[in-house]
């Protein structure tokens, strides 16, 4: 669905991305790991089109996003870290502005429906800067998926929230890959990584150091002398500046 070929990306003269490669499948999960700094949020807004990659080209089901412009973001869904909501309007009004945004009319039902999934459908008069933490991670997640997409990029989408609406949001992802979309995901917590994703890239100095079934990294990271005596997938992401 997506291939990456050899992404770079410079901020003056500090290298960020440095050939990036990637092939990702239709209907997977794949996670976007790595130490702090590693360029992971900036490779998923290379992803997404919202950054030019200095050199190198994405593509999409074999067509580069150059090409397919904005009929690719009809396509994708992207969930930033930074909450892309406005605060002083309501739950309501902000589903209104972002769904105009889309050159697809998005039905009422599908809205209702998303709405009421993420659990906030008691919640469309309050305003935002009213909402808890994570109501505000539920509703920035809702307003990038009404429109349907196919591809669905999410940047650490349950940073900062409490633990009962970290594992409403897992389910709700769940949901998603059982109706086939294909999901890129970043996060530090393994609970999260281990439980959704079926790939893992781990990404550390702007290049990829691991790709490949998350069942594999244990084996991966032990054949590289990165476990000692804990084995576990916790022990792993703990470890990821090694690689």
């Amino acid at each position: 669905m997506i291939e990456l070929r050899n992404i770079k990306k410079k901020y003056k003269q500090k290298e960020v991305l440095n050939g990036v490669s990637l092939n990702i499948s239709s209907g997977v999960i794949v996670g976007l790991v790595g130490p702090n700094g590693a360029g992971k949020s900036t490779l998923m807004k290379i992803i997404a089109n919202i950054l030019k990659p200095s050199s190198g080209e994405v593509f999409f089901h074999g067509q580069s996003v150059k090409e397919i412009k904005k009929g690719f973001y009809e396509k994708i869904g992207y969930v930033p870290q930074d909450l892309a909501l406005y605060h002083t309007l309501s739950v309501a009004d902000n589903i209104a502005f972002w769904s105009t945004l889309s050159a697809t009319k998005i039905s009422d039902d599908k809205i209702n429906e998303i709405i009421t999934t993420v659990g906030l459908a008691e919640m469309l008069p309050v305003k935002v800067e009213q909402l808890s933490g994570g109501m505000k991670r539920k509703l920035n997640i809702a307003v990038a998926l009404m429109h349907n997409p196919e591809l669905i990029i999410m940047d650490e989408p349950t940073v900062g929230i409490d633990i009962q609406s970290k594992l409403e949001i897992i389910t709700f992802i769940q949901k998603l890959k059982n109706e086939g979309k294909t999901i890129i995901y970043s996060s530090h917590d393994a609970y999260e990584v281990e439980k959704l994703c079926d790939e893992i890239v781990i990404l550390n100095g702007g290049q990829i150091k691991y790709h490949g079934l998350q069942k594999e990294l244990v084996n991966a990271a032990r054949e590289k002398g990165h476990l000692m005596d804990d084995d576990s997938f916790t022990a792993v992401l703990s470890k990821l500046g090694q690689w």
